[in-house]
């Protein structure tokens, strides 16, 4: 029985990973489709920069740290090839719910020249993309979960949006005791999201210190640019989305309020030579396929689960 057991993982840990192959091999596709450059960044990153929580690790003499994302080096990049990608390992130094959470992850990241509605679109175009090519591609894997491929062919664009402030109501008026302001946690987002069938986006909000590199909305200076793209049936936030400031005078103005170091400032604005405006998204891979698949633990999505408590995947 128990060898009947470890068969019965050892075969659904195969199909995670040809899924996985999969939905990688469809997200480079649209991209090439769509006129994006791959590009890569650095690991090892001179300062936090707008990555609160990030790993400090000693490089020589001096302290650094790993990454968590392409940013600020993609305001770099975006300004000369107008739209990018990359796909990369990412870091958290974060104690949270291994059920829903990896400190080494992976990230599908995109970046162009253009509003936060169009990052939107884009964003929601590849996620159909994706689906769309494993209800064909992955048939066979995907019977090892509970997962129909129909499913996975009926997510079309465009996605259901409500903005924060919706958000908040709804969760008020079912009972939760919720205030404007506060973030959005698991047990917050899994309410919201077995409301919806199909992936939907929070859009709009508010001002805080893990969106002061985000553009303040015009009309409201004190809702930012900004959503995440959340999974239905239960599951939490798949990806964030931005459109960046880039003005350097407010940027600065915004570092000075939060007490940002002077060199870590210095080496933000260094790399914004131009005022390009831009949005752009990062996908998690494996809460990607944590949903795709209906895995009950995020550490299922990938062969050697790292999380706060697993140094030895």
């Amino acid at each position: 029985m128990s060898g009947s057991r470890v068969n019965s993982k050892n075969e659904k840990t195969v199909a995670i990973l040809k899924i996985r192959a999969r939905l990688l091999d469809a997200a480079r596709s649209w991209f090439k489709q769509n006129n994006y450059t791959e590009v890569q960044g650095p690991t090892i990153m001179p300062a936090v920069g707008d990555w609160p929580g990030s790993f400090e690790i000693k490089y020589f003499d001096k302290k650094a740290y790993l990454t968590q994302g392409l940013q600020p080096y993609a305001s770099a990049l975006v300004a000369d090839l107008e739209k990018i990608y990359t796909i990369a390992p990412a870091f958290r130094a974060e104690k949270q719910s291994t059920q829903r959470h990896l400190t080494e992850y992976w990230r599908i990241e995109a970046a162009q020249q253009c509003t936060l509605n169009r990052i939107l679109h884009s964003e929601e175009e590849l996620i159909a993309h994706v689906c769309q090519a494993l209800s064909k591609e992955a048939a066979e894997p995907f019977k090892h979960f509970n997962r129909s491929t129909n499913e996975l062919a009926n997510v079309k664009t465009p996605f259901p949006k409500i903005t924060y402030d919706q958000a908040i109501n709804t969760l008020q008026k079912e009972g939760f005791n919720v205030v404007w302001g506060q973030k959005l946690t698991q047990p917050l987002e899994e309410n919201l999201s077995q409301q919806f069938k199909s992936p939907f986006f929070i859009t709009k909000f508010p001002l805080s210190f893990e969106t002061y590199f985000t553009k303040s909305d015009p009309k409201k200076p004190e809702l930012t640019l900004s959503a995440d793209l959340i999974a239905p049936e239960g599951y939490m936030e798949l990806g964030s989305t931005a459109q960046r400031i880039t003005q350097k005078k407010i940027l600065s103005k915004r570092m000075a309020d939060e007490n940002t170091e002077p060199s870590e400032a210095k080496w933000y604005l260094s790399l914004m030579q131009k005022d390009t405006p831009h949005s752009g998204f990062a996908i998690g891979l494996e809460r990607f396929l944590q949903w795709l698949c209906k895995l009950e633990y995020i550490k299922e999505a990938t062969a050697f689960p790292r999380t706060h408590d697993e140094l030895y995947p």
